[in-house]
């Protein structure tokens, strides 16, 4: 009987906790960073930092915002999918400067919004090196 009661107990509190929160979406983040050697010899190789984020509202718009640790913040904002994926890259110049590169995710169009999911690169940068001779060297020769 105790164990009647206590099922009909834990069942009517599984009901009233879903009907509180109808929907729990889980929200992942990816930050990968790529350095371009050879970018710019004379002020540092650029960086690209990559973000991946899924479980976001579908066709709505986000704005990533970069903090490398050792370079000035960039911002950029475009729109999710229709399946609430936000992919974008942003550009920092001389961004081999930077080891670490925190990026924070807001609703709207701007950092002002709510912010809805930040994470960090968790490895360094990869490396990709430049070719050694261009097409106009092996022209020229």
């Amino acid at each position: 009987m105790s164990l009647i009661l206590g099922g009909a107990i834990f069942a009517m509190l599984l009901v009233i906790f879903n009907t509180a929160n109808p929907l729990v979406q889980a929200i992942e983040m990816d930050v990968k960073c790529t350095m371009y050697e050879h970018s710019d010899d004379i002020n540092g190789n650029n960086v690209d930092v990559r973000i991946l984020v899924m479980g976001l509202q579908p066709n709505n718009t986000y704005t990533a915002k970069v903090m490398p640790d050792h370079n000035p913040p960039t911002s950029v904002t475009t729109e999710t999918d229709y399946d609430g994926i936000f992919w974008v890259i942003a550009k920092i110049p001389n961004g081999e400067k930077s080891i670490l590169f925190n990026v924070n995710v807001y609703q709207g169009k701007n950092a002002d919004g709510r912010l809805v999911s930040s994470g960090d690169d968790d490895a360094p940068c990869y490396g990709i090196a430049s070719r050694s001779n261009s097409v106009s060297d092996v022209l020229s020769d």
